[in-house]
């Protein structure tokens, strides 16, 4: 074979991995770059692509490993420090992170792709101003038709609650790529839609007889789904819905079983009695989780409880369900062991450094955190055992609502996986009940109950046993959470900006005759 045909052959080869990597088949992807490297061991590119796709199975050691390895061949790669920083954002190094895409940056300023992921790094934590201004920045008249860096600000804007410079960035994405529909998906969360006279409503289904890929089509509908509900027409809202959840459907792979199993594995490791550790290094920082199901509420506590000057809301750290992940779980599913009395001490002790070096990358000088990840209802015997001074506070709401807005909303999140379909929905909301009763029969009083519906109904006495439990001093500012401009990254981002209304209570009765199905899977009764 000649050079020239070599080369072409190569550059075929390479273009068809790349379409493999776009559609996710990351094991394909490894099978057909590992005899490439061989062959080209410096044709740096390559390692790039290997190790995204080993964290896109998240092989995230494996990937780490092998960029680390690269780096030592090649240490101003910028491509492999942006995505060394990129993956360790992703479990949540937030320092090593920084470090990677500082140093990236510091060699080209000009590097969009590393502002970007540097700018997403921000949000994670809680530094919404610090991302606008990066990414002013690049948007300049080089880069103001780039879509990611329009997207990434627009998100940012979104999550500070400045909704009409959002809107301004999404808008332009839309201009630039008028068929990607994650613009349209943000854009929905934080409209209130009057009538289907609105522009925004009208574009959108012009879009449905576009040739979209399927996850565009899916945010398509969920968005189409969210403005019906707001303009009352509620038979058309659930088809738009029903449609969003087949296609999210096909799209992801999730067992029920498995996710039995795990919860199964959960109680028996803390099937005994247990102590918690005899040190907390940590005694000046106060923690206080906020778990519950999803949309049941968790946004709005930690809105009203970082109303506190001394408090500080770190949104859903991914911290405890990480720990918990790698010390209990050698796949996911199967077991290091089958009971925390097989653990030495020292290991939970180290834990708890662990927990409280992540939360230093937050750079405040506030003693009392939030963590608000719902999921970590799975996880209180943890939390109790490597952080006994915490605080848990657990959010309840009407399980319909919550089931309904599961279902009714998209989530990013793996974790949400479940809520695509009324079986899986209504079995993972009995499994949170089965070891939320658990825990309870475990913890007692440790742990705070709080019910969405009667903080509604009566937000200062709700409050003021909440802040009394937290042991926080009252001041009127938690009535007024709604003005609270601390970044919020969930899909209640709108909702805590506004004061509370009655209207959230039994929203799901609007679809009554459409979700009968899902009533008798949780054995509904009002």
């Amino acid at each position: 074979m000649t050079i020239i045909n070599e080369k072409i052959d190569f550059e075929k080869k390479i273009k068809n991995i790349l379409k493999l990597y776009e559609i996710g088949s990351f094991e394909e992807v490894i099978s057909r770059t590992k005899p490439l490297l061989k062959k080209y061991p410096d044709i740096i590119d390559l390692y790039n692509l290997l190790a995204l796709s080993y964290n896109g199975l998240n092989k995230t050691e494996d990937a780490i490993k092998l960029l680390e390895d690269v780096l030592k061949r090649d240490p101003n790669n910028i491509h492999v420090l942006n995505n060394l920083g990129m993956i360790h954002s992703g479990i949540s190094s937030f320092e090593l992170s920084k470090i990677f895409l500082d140093k990236a940056l510091k060699i080209k300023p000009d590097f969009f792709q590393a502002a970007n992921n540097l700018a997403n790094l921000y949000l994670k934590l809680n530094k919404s101003e610090e991302a606008i201004n990066l990414l002013k920045k690049f948007i300049n008249h080089e880069n103001s038709n780039n879509y990611v860096l329009n997207f990434t600000i627009a998100n940012s804007y979104q999550q500070s609650g400045d909704f009409k410079n959002a809107r301004k960035h999404y808008d332009k994405c839309l201009f630039i790529e008028p068929n990607r529909c994650d613009s349209d998906k943000a854009i929905s969360l934080m409209t209130n839609y009057k009538n289907d006279k609105s522009s925004h409503m009208k574009d959108m289904e012009k879009k449905l007889t576009k040739n979209l890929n399927k996850t565009d089509l899916m945010l398509l509908n969920y968005s189409l789904g969210k403005a019906y509900e707001d303009i009352n027409n509620y038979e058309k809202s659930f088809l738009y819905l029903k449609k969003a959840n087949e296609l999210n459907n096909e799209i992801i792979n999730y067992n029920s079983s498995n996710e039995k199993k795990i919860f199964e594995n959960i109680k028996m490791i803390f099937k005994n009695d247990f102590n918690t550790i005899s040190k907390n290094y940590n005694s000046d920082k106060t923690i206080i989780f906020v778990v519950g199901m999803p949309r049941s509420g968790t946004s709005l506590i930690e809105q009203i409880l970082s109303s506190n000057k001394n408090v500080y809301g770190a949104g859903e750290l991914p911290f405890i369900g990480n720990i918990a992940e790698n010390l209990f779980f050698k796949n996911k599913i199967k077991l290091n062991f089958n009971s925390l009395e097989d653990v030495e001490e020292e290991k939970f002790i180290n834990l708890n450094n662990d927990y409280f070096k992540k939360l230093s990358s937050f750079e405040t000088n506030k003693k009392i955190f939030i963590d608000k990840a719902p999921f970590n209802f799975k996880w209180i015997g943890l939390i109790k055992k490597i952080i006994p001074n915490s605080k848990i506070i657990h959010c309840r709401r009407d399980a319909m609502d919550i089931c309904w807005s599961n279902y009714k909303n998209f989530f990013s999140s793996i974790k949400m996986n479940y809520a695509n379909n009324f079986k899986n929905i209504a079995a993972f909301y009995n499994l949170y009940l089965n070891i939320m009763n658990y825990w309870k029969n475990k913890f007692g009083k440790e742990i705070y109950d709080i019910d969405y519906e009667n903080l509604i109904k009566n937000p200062e006495k709700e409050i003021k046993n909440l802040v009394s439990f937290c042991g926080l001093d009252w001041n009127e500012n938690y009535l007024k959470f709604y003005e609270n401009k601390k970044t919020v990254s969930t899909a209640s981002l709108a909702q805590v900006r506004s004061p509370l209304y009655k209207s959230s209570i039994k929203k799901w009765e609007k679809f009554s005759e459409e979700l009968n199905e899902l009533k008798k899977l949780i054995n509904y009764s009002a």
